[in-house]
């Protein structure tokens, strides 16, 4: 039982272990580009435009589910290495409730106050209309999402990252089918998009309660039981991952605000096409992040202190060649993702083309920063990985988004992100630090 989580593996070992889990992100990432491709290609690249103008709002809903998420499965894995088996059924059962109750709720809200958020966005008044269809069944859709989320984390917790993987990979591959047959064959456009993305978040829904349902699994639902500490505390955990999320929600809002006055819509959709190709490629660090978390948090729990230094050092060797690889991607082969993703148009192409060369050296640091942040909460330190995150996807970029256009003009607006991760990386690496020195140390 748990055999994956809590023996030695070799690096290699690892990689198999936590490589169900980065493609799993990658996959997610693909959610919003696979709309986004197929609107720019048969509608046009207003639609895109428009979808990712409510980007934010998937963000926010994938923001609160992943700090819920997170920060309970953390809790949950630590109990495990514990050996507090029910009371890690307990407090699993407890937030899957909890969530779903949650995010039904603030779906209800969002729906009747649809326009006001649309226009709080960003949007035009030619973007409006295609705005409001995306984002009405994206709202339908919240807790779907968010139980879609929950239901993937826990696999993995239970020792099973593979069947995460068939769940997101199915969910994908139905919702390419369903892009295509909506808007190329049916001609729905954004309606077409929205329902094929809420009907493959669905499938893979499914999927997940069928697991819990039908296999034996480690983890089982019990009662529930109301324990506001218990919330309060995996809130608190998980905020940092929240953050993150939520954070590149706000971020997007100011940079479509702020590259909407040097380039208008042809701007927005430049900057449409960046951000999902950076979603994309910042997955396979999340990836990464969130397949530790698991062994991590078992470790910890058990104070395995060999297992865990062992752990950690397979997490920096993981990071330092997915970095490699994802700016050598990033930096030389991003004209011809652009260019594939757009189409024929060649002035969004010469702005997403010229601003990408700039922005993929934030790939050089932020796999570490993702990878500390998450550590800490995978130890049940929210405070340090909500410092680090806010940090790094908010602060720093929204100061750098407010000072650099003034001095370089749009330059700035895609230098911002990468002056961000510099700049969190340096206060990262103290952290790290610190722990090594303190933990370690002690259990000698």
């Amino acid at each position: 039982m748990y055999s994956k989580i809590n023996v030695k593996q070799s690096f290699s070992d690892f990689i198999l272990y936590i490589f169900p889990s980065v493609v799993t992100m990658v996959l997610v990432s693909f959610y919003s580009a696979i709309d986004s491709w197929f609107l720019a290609q048969y509608v046009s690249t207003n639609a895109m435009a428009a979808i990712n103008i409510v980007l934010p709002y998937s963000n926010l809903i994938w923001g609160l589910a992943v700090m819920f998420t997170c920060g309970s499965c953390a809790l949950v894995g630590i109990k495990l290495g514990e050996g507090k088996r029910s009371l890690a059924n307990t407090y699993f059962t407890s937030m899957f409730w909890f969530l779903t109750g949650f995010t039904a709720i603030f779906a209800i809200v969002a729906y009747f106050n649809m326009d006001r958020i649309i226009y709080s966005l960003g949007s035009t008044a030619l973007l409006f209309e295609d705005c409001k269809t995306y984002l009405k069944y994206m709202i339908l859709g919240t807790p779907i999402l968010a139980v879609k989320l929950f239901l993937e984390y826990y696999i993995r917790l239970d020792g099973r990252p593979a069947y995460s993987l068939v769940m997101s990979l199915t969910g994908f591959i139905l919702n390419i089918v369903l892009d295509y047959y909506t808007i190329v064959v049916l001609g729905w456009g954004v309606f077409g998009a929205s329902i094929s993305t809420i009907t493959s978040i669905a499938t893979s829904t499914l999927m997940g309660l069928v697991y819990f349902k039908l296999y034996e699994t480690n983890l089982k639902f019990t009662k529930f039981h109301w324990n506001k500490w218990y919330f309060i505390k995996s809130s608190f955990n998980g905020a940092g991952e929240m953050l993150t999320e939520l954070s590149s929600g706000i971020v997007t809002i100011f940079f479509n605000i702020a590259i909407i006055k040097f380039a208008g819509e042809d701007g927005v959709a430049a900057m449409a096409v960046n951000i999902n190709i950076f979603y994309f490629l910042i997955s396979i660090y999340l990836g990464i992040a969130t397949g530790a978390q698991p062994v991590i948090s078992y470790a910890y729990g058990a104070q395995n202190k060999k297992r865990l230094g062992e752990i950690i050092d397979h997490c920096k060797k993981a990071i330092l060649f997915g970095s490699l690889a994802v700016f050598t991607l990033a930096r030389f082969y991003g004209a011809n993702i652009i260019s594939w993703y757009i189409g024929d148009n060649q002035q969004v192409i010469d702005l997403a083309v010229h601003g990408f060369r700039m922005f993929s050296y934030c790939f050089i640091f932020l796999g570490f920063n993702i990878f500390i942040a998450g550590f800490y909460t995978a130890i049940g330190n929210g405070l340090i990985a909500g410092i680090i995150s806010l940090l790094r996807s908010l602060i720093f970029v929204l100061a750098a988004l407010f000072t650099l256009p003034s001095l370089i003009g749009i330059n700035g607006i895609w230098l911002s992100v990468p002056f961000a991760e510099l700049a969190t990386m340096a206060i990262s690496i103290v952290f790290y630090l610190m722990f090594v020195n303190s933990y370690f140390k002690k259990l000698v």
